[in-house]
């Protein structure tokens, strides 16, 4: 991940979660099928492999579509099989990009000498690869992987949080994400303000608002209203 670059002058920091906060997370989970279907059909020389474990995505289920799509195909993995599948699926090169809200906003509060930055969880492998996908490297002046503290330090702890404000000292804090079950409890601890979106096809979209969310938009389109105009009304 990129060194901090200097502060801009306006004073604030807009800290993002990534996943269906800056696109929809469902989009690298199709990616992500879509990369084992070819290693699934090469290595056991049969086909259907991402339709089949999609379909059971789309069916409401979580953790195991990998073991899921293989049965759907009659396949028994052997030792090791699925972890090796699971291993390329993280580190698969995701085919994704930022929603156009998200895009238009990043340029919106960068121009308007915003600060970004990033605060994600996730198996860093796959977090870090979603980040150069959307250009987030380029983007944000500090982009921050929990999972590479180690066990313990994702969302809700404190630590990343602490760490954006130790790196960008004295200004006005942001946090906009998408979870309300852990995502803004420690920013509002810290002062900061929230603003969670609730993205339509969100894998979240469906939990309740938590007190400790400031503002709830559909999508960025209306940030720089929520932010209150970082610029004083420079367009």
């Amino acid at each position: 991940m990129p060194a901090t670059r200097p502060d801009h002058p306006s004073g604030l920091v807009v800290v993002f979660d990534v996943d269906d906060t800056l696109y929809l997370e469902r989009d690298y989970v199709r990616s992500g099928l879509d990369s084992l279907d070819r290693l699934v059909s090469a290595h056991w020389g049969r086909r259907g492999f991402g339709r089949a474990a999609w379909r059971c995505f789309l069916a409401g289920h979580r953790g195991d579509l990998i073991d899921r799509g293989l049965a759907a195909l009659g396949i028994r993995p052997g030792p090791g099989e699925v972890a090796r599948l699971v291993t390329a699926y993280r580190e698969h090169r995701p085919r994704i990009a930022l929603a156009p809200d998200a895009a238009r906003a990043l340029r919106r509060l960068s121009a308007a000498g915003a600060t970004l930055a990033v605060v994600t969880d996730g198996p860093a492998a796959s977090q870090e690869a979603k980040v150069r996908a959307l250009g987030l490297d380029r983007a944000c002046a500090t982009v921050i992987v929990t999972d590479r503290y180690g066990p313990g330090f994702a969302k809700p702890h404190h630590r990343a949080f602490d760490e954006v404000m130790h790196r960008h000292e004295e200004r006005r804090w942001c946090y906009v994400a998408d979870n309300p079950a852990k995502d803004f409890a420690a920013p509002r601890a810290l002062g900061w303000r929230t603003v969670r979106v609730r993205r339509p096809g969100g894998l979240h979209a469906h939990v309740p608002d938590q007190g400790d969310v400031d503002v709830t938009v559909a999508d960025l389109a209306m940030l720089d209203a929520v932010l209150g105009d970082p610029v004083g009304g420079r367009r």
